[in-house]
């Protein structure tokens, strides 16, 4: 069974996209979240692909259903850190039967569908497959269940340019084999949304008017 594992946050004004809200406004950061999310799960979806909508913050579970729907599986994301939420959500993955999972998160939102599928079926010959983001982290990561390696989300300097590399000590020390897909642009900053309005010029009507003040 495969699955993929969507990380995202309610898109609630000034709790999302904060980098961005700086320059574009808090309303036009959540609803760039909100596209973003959608873009992501569509693209899964248009694959065939089971998904689980890991969200956060806990309490806003309803909401979140009320806003994607009945076609997802839905988990809170538990834990101190995002390496523990990633973690978590991982081995819950496995515990329900899963055999290879990908989880992403939506700030690579346009990256071409087939990285999912790509992603997947390297786990055949290797333990990880990882998708290289530009700023030095990852927008992907996928394992086998029986290949789970926890110590890829342990000590790592999440939010750093040393993600990627980290990551990629911490699974050499644990005797994984890894694939690198081609790298893809994380949209968390101005120069990243205006590389993405480029490729994507509708989405410059989720901005509006609405400016920091």
């Amino acid at each position: 069974m495969r699955r993929v594992l969507v990380f995202l946050k309610y898109p609630e004004p000034g709790q999302v996209k904060t980098r961005l809200a700086a320059t574009v406004g808090a309303e036009a950061a959540a609803r760039l979240a909100r596209h973003f999310a959608e873009q992501t799960l569509a693209a899964a979806a248009g694959l065939g692909l089971a998904v689980t909508v890991c969200y956060a913050p806990p309490e806003r579970g309803p909401d979140v259903r009320a806003w994607l729907g009945t076609d997802f599986e839905y988990s809170a994301q538990q834990g101190a850190d995002l390496g523990e939420r990633m973690q978590g959500a991982f081995a819950q993955a496995f515990g329900q039967g899963v055999e290879r999972a990908v989880l992403v998160g939506t700030d690579a939102s346009d990256r071409p569908g087939e990285m999912l599928t790509d992603a997947l079926d390297g786990l055949g010959e290797h333990d990880v497959v990882l998708g290289p983001a530009l700023d030095g982290g990852y927008h992907l990561i996928a394992m086998r269940c029986d290949a789970f390696a926890a110590a890829a989300f342990i000590g790592i300097h999440w939010g750093t340019p040393r993600v990627l590399a980290q990551t990629l000590d911490a699974l050499k020390a644990a005797g994984r084999t890894v694939y690198a897909l081609p790298p893809w642009r994380d949209i968390d900053d101005q120069a990243g949304l205006d590389e993405y309005l480029e490729a994507h010029p509708a989405a410059a009507a989720l901005l509006l008017t609405d400016k920091p003040r």
